[in-house]
């Protein structure tokens, strides 16, 4: 079976294969794949398969573990099942990791729960509450003042060396406190978390008995160093495990906590992927899907497409040491929620706006997505796999071929890094804005990469590429760039040393960069034969649209191609000039390649 020419990994639970088959379902399953994916992650495991481990025998894991919150299986499974299960996917040539959740019973199935009796090491949030499925904070200690953590990094690499697992990836809570709308202002504020914060800051705190009047103090006094503390702990945590997990050629990679960008999750999580890197995260699984985290949990502006497209852009510039992929949301069972089925449309335009993304760094642009994982691969058909598989690789065939970026190009820097409120988080609402009047802005510049070289490199290769800011000090720190940058403040533009009001300036940027539509979205590159490729985007409307799109070349009827499957959408006769028009259909994308008239 082949492997794609890009990199896949899948997030499954046990119920796609069967203990009563030689290979235990391998082949079958990779069959209805249709590739052979890079790693699989048997992503359904918790804290106790980790802690109860002693020897691979005949005893039965629970429901739980085999199928996703608890799912009925049609089989039950042992660990010498799982044993054998590993040993066939290594000798398919995949590599399997052991995922953990930080969950401990279920909230679907009734009475379905993991063996766990340490209650002082559940997370807690305001009311001195348990958070959602009484998910542990892998951050606190036992009663006795010794750290959890220490025991999870020694049990965590028995079970990976017993089992061979390759790796280790922290799931929803091991990795960030389980979220998403609890955040460090809500989680959490027990004795213990509090007791080490004081500690690490050598502060004398007063005493409170009450949970929220202890959780209002810390906020309001001393928000600042509750979100250093936590950047600083989680560093320590995965220090602790990794520096185990290489002694025996094992890596770490983890789901991210919720999707924010690097302003939002230092402040919103105390996850920082440059100190965490630094520690030894190989890799993080980005969770940006509209289709069920704005559709189905209505979790807020921030997890939707134009703002996870600046979230890959300014992870990869904060910190390109991590390995990005894709979390791309398919089915899932437990919570009755079908992306592929149901917003099939929304799925394809996400697959445009977030593979196609750049970032600019030591001289060249490169992918800020590495490459594609799914959460969940356990009950899509072998036709929806196919569906999948053909918009993925039309992505990246079509982005192998970058040359530049179209439209603007984000010049960013660590501006809102450095600013612990939850304020930081208007920066990605501007470039939210910012796309959603039209402009594409699909690349980034870290501010650092354009020293004294990396200036000179970026003005000989894009000698007309236009820029957007959020902070005003770089265009006094880089000169060269004042007449082609825009800093977009909260109530105006400001471009050439004049004041526009937001209508204008974005105006001001449609007309230098020459790229425009009559309405909607619109992201994508040049490539290498001079071509526009863009995706125009209609999302949330109820129709469909005829597009224009203007170019900043001359173009003829013959210069228009649009993609499959959506070839015959191009409006026949409607190309004069630099314009032409598309049709797109309802809450969904066209994606076309504009030529160079070869008559202009």
């Amino acid at each position: 079976m082949k492997t794609l020419p890009y990199e896949t990994i899948i997030c499954v639970d046990l119920r796609p294969f069967n203990p009563t088959q030689p290979d235990y379902g391998v082949g079958d399953y990779i069959h209805m794949l249709g590739f052979k994916p890079d790693v699989i992650v048997f992503l359904n495991f918790f804290v106790d398969f980790v802690h109860r481990h002693e020897l691979i025998d005949d005893m039965q894991l629970g429901r739980m573990t085999v199928g996703q919150r608890g799912t009925p299986s049609d089989y039950s499974w042992t660990k010498q099942n799982l044993a054998e299960l590993i040993r066939c996917m290594k000798e398919a040539g995949i590599s399997p990791f052991l995922g953990i959740l930080s969950s401990t019973s279920s909230d679907v199935w009734k009475d379905v729960h993991i063996d766990w009796e340490f209650k002082e090491i559940l997370q807690t949030k305001r009311g001195d509450q348990l958070v959602w499925g009484s998910a542990i904070n892998p951050l606190k200690r036992f009663k006795d003042g010794t750290y959890y953590e220490d025991f999870f990094a020694r049990d965590l690499l028995k079970v990976l060396c017993d089992y061979q697992f390759d790796g280790y990836v922290a799931g929803d809570g091991m990795l960030g406190l389980r979220g998403p709308r609890e955040t460090l202002l809500d989680t959490d504020f027990s004795e213990d978390m509090t007791d080490q914060f004081a500690s690490f800051h050598g502060l004398k705190l007063p005493e409170f008995t009450n949970y929220d009047l202890r959780a209002a103090y810390i906020v309001e006094h001393y928000f600042a160093e509750w979100v250093q503390f936590y950047v600083q702990r989680w560093g320590q945590h995965v220090g602790k495990i990794t520096s185990m997990l290489h002694t025996q050629g094992k890596s770490m990679m983890a789901i991210d906590a919720w999707s924010r960008n690097p302003e939002e999750l230092i402040t919103a999580f105390g996850i920082d992927y440059r100190v965490l890197h630094q520690q030894g995260l190989k890799a993080v699984f980005v969770q940006a899907r509209e289709t069920n985290k704005w559709r189905k949990h209505r979790e807020g502006e921030y997890v939707r497409e134009e703002n996870s497209v600046y979230t890959f852009l300014t992870h990869k510039a904060y910190e390109p040491g991590i390995r990005y992929y894709w979390a791309e949301a398919t089915i899932n069972l437990p919570e009755f929620w079908n992306s592929v089925l149901d917003l099939p449309h929304v799925l394809e335009r996400e697959t445009y706006g977030y593979l196609w993304t750049m970032n600019w760094r030591e001289g060249v642009f490169s992918k800020a997505v590495d490459g594609i994982c799914v959460i969940w691969g356990n009950d899509l058909t072998e036709e929806q796999w196919r569906w999948l598989v053909q918009r993925w690789s039309m992505a990246f065939e079509q982005i192998s071929s970058f040359k530049a970026p179209a439209g603007l190009t984000l010049l960013w820097n660590e501006l809102g890094i450095n600013q612990l409120t939850s304020q930081n988080k208007i920066f990605g609402y501007r470039f939210a804005k910012l796309l959603d009047l039209g402009l594409c802005i699909q690349s980034i510049v870290h501010a650092d990469q354009l020293g004294t070289k990396g200036m000179e490199n970026w003005l000989q290769s894009y000698t007309d590429q236009q820029m957007v800011t959020f902070d005003r000090t770089l265009i006094e720190q880089f000169p060269d760039l004042a007449d082609r940058m825009f800093i977009v403040h909260e109530d105006y533009i400001e471009y050439g040393g004049f004041r526009y009001s937001w209508q204008e300036g974005v105006e001001l940027m449609k007309r230098t960069c020459g790229l425009r539509t009559s309405r909607g979205r619109v992201l994508g590159f040049e490539n290498k034969d001079g071509a526009l490729v863009l995706s125009l985007e209609n999302p949330e409307n109820l129709f469909y649209e005829h597009i224009e799109l203007k170019v900043p070349f001359e173009i003829g009827s013959g210069d228009i191609k649009v993609l499959p499957p959506r070839e015959w959408f191009a409006i026949p006769e409607s190309t004069e000039g630099q314009s032409t028009k598309i049709s797109v259909a309802p809450d969904a994308s066209t994606q076309v390649v504009v030529q160079r008239s070869k008559q202009s």
